[in-house]
């Protein structure tokens, strides 16, 4: 029996909308909102769709689950609502500054050395890429397990575009392309990037380069002016990742490509991770026990190879439960939101203290990012966005910090090895928001 009934938990989560869009406009800061509309479209707007008619809850009965009711829903999306509240109420108690506004100027220096190499490994990437996906598709077409007889070094080194992308826009940004030639081939690797990642199957990667786009082109406005180009970068990526979605059935119909996208969007039909988490209640611990932080120590277990540790556990009930192996032939997972990850951690308890525990993490690395120049602020701040997608996503967390390892590597590295030229000098002068002021 639900604790709360529909009305209550939407319009919870409306108000956390509205507190999330006040943030932003007071503080510069746009975490809250991007994790108030995220979860309120695979929460609340997944669970009216589906309630309405407009969509169908995910049915797994040939694995031995029982179909979805709208009870068992409202436990989830109560259960979610719960961890927003945990993981946006310790954000803000942590993260009381105001951000600056970056200003898109950068050290000529720094500009002149980054701009040949991130060209250059935006080239050489792309064919490496092409060559490396050809090779996963042939071993999978030979009979081999994606999820347990190919490596994973190969099957995730295509998500490098993303960090490559980052870096080429952030360098745009900050006035590293003055030159013709320079911009010329950064906007042929950018087209480039976009028709490798605009499928079906790299739309995460598409979703992942273009959130962190639209934080680093929107980084020197004012909040007002953010906030109406985030919400059209928002819209425009959510329209692009349902047309790629729809791009899975190979029978379409390209005349009708279009309006199959806008009911895949509509429908929630790719934010199904309210299903997800119903279906992992039905697995702790009924089938499963609790992980008790497995699922957080599996993400340092996961870069050891299989092949050094054939014995190495696996990840994901699906996997422990035995109904997907090496053997299956495809690999099966409805994502269930981190806070269900908490929840296979240790139930409600996993969630108030794993939603806690990320927003003072969270609310930390912003807080240091004020610290950093202009362009490393903002490149930090990029990635943490686009990182917290399919974070939110939840589900197998080892895969998806390795998603964030092998996508962000080049722009980790940079970070680490300009770590004192990024640092903020004392005289170093820095544009600050003062909220009271109102643009003309």
């Amino acid at each position: 029996m639900p604790l709360f009934e529909y009305p209550e938990l939407v319009f919870t989560q409306l108000v956390l909308l509205v507190i999330s869009g006040i943030w932003l406009l007071r503080r510069n800061d746009e975490i809250p909102l991007l994790i108030s509309t995220f979860l309120f479209y695979v929460a609340s707007y997944r669970y009216w769709v589906v309630t309405n008619g407009i969509g169908r809850w995910v049915n797994l009965g040939n694995f031995g689950f029982t179909p979805i009711i709208k009870e068992e829903a409202l436990v989830a999306l109560s259960y979610i609502a719960l961890g927003q509240i945990c993981l946006l109420a310790t954000y803000m108690l942590r993260q009381q500054q105001v951000l600056p506004i970056a200003i898109p100027q950068a050290d000529p220096l720094l500009l002149r050395w980054l701009r040949p190499k991130v060209l250059l490994l935006g080239l050489f990437c792309l064919p490496l890429v092409g060559i490396t996906r050809s090779n996963v598709i042939a071993q999978v077409t030979g009979g081999r397990s994606l999820a347990f007889q190919i490596s994973s070094y190969l099957y995730l080194f295509p998500f490098v575009l993303v960090g490559v992308a980052t870096l080429i826009i952030c360098v745009w940004k900050f006035g590293g392309f003055s030159k013709f030639i320079s911009k010329i081939s950064a906007i042929a690797i950018l087209l480039s990037l976009a028709n490798l990642t605009f499928s079906s199957s790299g739309r995460f990667q598409f979703l992942g380069w273009l959130s962190a786009s639209g934080i680093i082109l929107a980084s020197s406005y004012r909040p007002k002016t953010r906030l109406l180009i985030l919400s059209t970068i928002a819209i425009v990526a959510i329209g692009m990742f349902a047309v790629a979605g729809s791009l899975r059935n190979p029978n379409l119909n390209p005349a009708v490509l279009n309006q199959a996208a806008w009911e895949r969007a509509s429908s929630a039909e790719d934010a199904n991770m309210l299903d997800g988490f119903v279906l992992l209640q039905d697995v702790y611990p009924q089938r499963l026990d609790f992980r008790w932080g497995m699922e957080h120590i599996e993400v340092l277990l996961r870069p050891i190879p299989r092949g050094l540790w054939p014995e190495k556990p696996v990840g994901g009930y699906m996997n422990q439960l035995g109904l997907i192996t090496a053997n299956t032939g495809f690999t099966l997972g409805i994502s269930p939101t981190l806070f269900g990850s908490f929840y296979a951690e240790a139930g409600i308890i996993g969630i108030v203290l794993g939603s806690s525990l990320y927003g003072v993490i969270l609310a930390t690395i912003i807080r240091y990012t004020i610290k950093l120049k202009p362009f490393a602020s903002t490149l930090i701040r990029a990635i943490l966005c686009a990182c917290l997608i399919p974070l939110l996503r939840g589900g197998d967390l080892a895969g998806i910090y390795a998603w964030i390892g092998m996508a962000f590597w080049p722009c980790f590295l940079l970070l680490w090895f300009k770590w004192e030229d990024f640092r903020l000098k004392p005289s170093y002068y820095i544009q600050e928001y003062d909220p009271t002021y109102e643009e003309i």
